[in-house]
């Protein structure tokens, strides 16, 4: 494995440590709110993307075909951001980008050494419903285990199929999470609607 593709690997092992927005509080005093810092950084994390389309620097860990889109680290981001101000809701959003950080290299690395597709499905699924259950103690209405298990299969069936393929100008760190987080989004209103969740 080059420097490269490991660099790219423990980025995503790592990457859930951006979900630490969930355990900032909501003021960090002097006027400062916990929304306020995460903009000033996807912000910031934006401004670079643009510097360096624009200039045609090459960070470490891009793949070829990278340079001239933009980068799988600032779609996955941006994904994040979309999760994190337009779903908010944990239960949707955590284990959607924890399948997303760990399983996406874990598929990779599957194909590579000519494993079946059934293993990074199967990991999807019980990360989620495992992430599903470490964070029922602390959200104020945590889901039940049949809505758990339906969520868990709706993801595993949305993420899977969108990692690997590539699109020119989408990567799958960003599918992986919108298109999940979607039919979770909308799968929990029609519960909420009919009373059922």
């Amino acid at each position: 494995m080059d420097g490269a593709v490991a660099f790219r690997r423990a980025f995503h092992v790592a990457s859930p440590l951006f979900l630490g927005y969930y355990l900032i509080p909501e003021d960090l005093g002097g006027g400062i709110t916990r929304m306020a810092l995460t903009l000033l950084f996807l912000g910031t994390a934006a401004c670079v993307e643009i510097a360096r389309i624009a200039l045609g620097v090459k960070l470490f860990g891009m793949r070829p075909y990278e340079g001239n889109r933009v980068s799988a680290y600032a779609q996955g981001t941006a994904a994040l951001a979309v999760g994190i101000f337009v779903v908010r809701e944990p239960q949707i959003v955590v284990p959607v980008f924890m399948g997303m950080a760990w399983i996406d290299p874990l598929a990779a690395y599957a194909r590579k050494k000519g494993w079946t597709r059934g293993i990074p499905v199967l990991a999807y699924g019980a990360l989620f419903l495992g992430i599903e259950a470490a964070l029922s103690p602390f959200v104020p209405n945590p889901l039940s285990w049949p809505t758990k298990v339906l969520f868990a299969a709706l993801a595993t069936a949305t993420a899977m199929p969108l990692e690997g393929p590539r699109i020119p100008q989408l990567d799958d760190d960003l599918l992986m999470q919108i298109v999940p987080m979607a039919v979770l989004a909308g799968t929990a209103f029609g519960l909420g609607a009919a009373g059922l969740l």
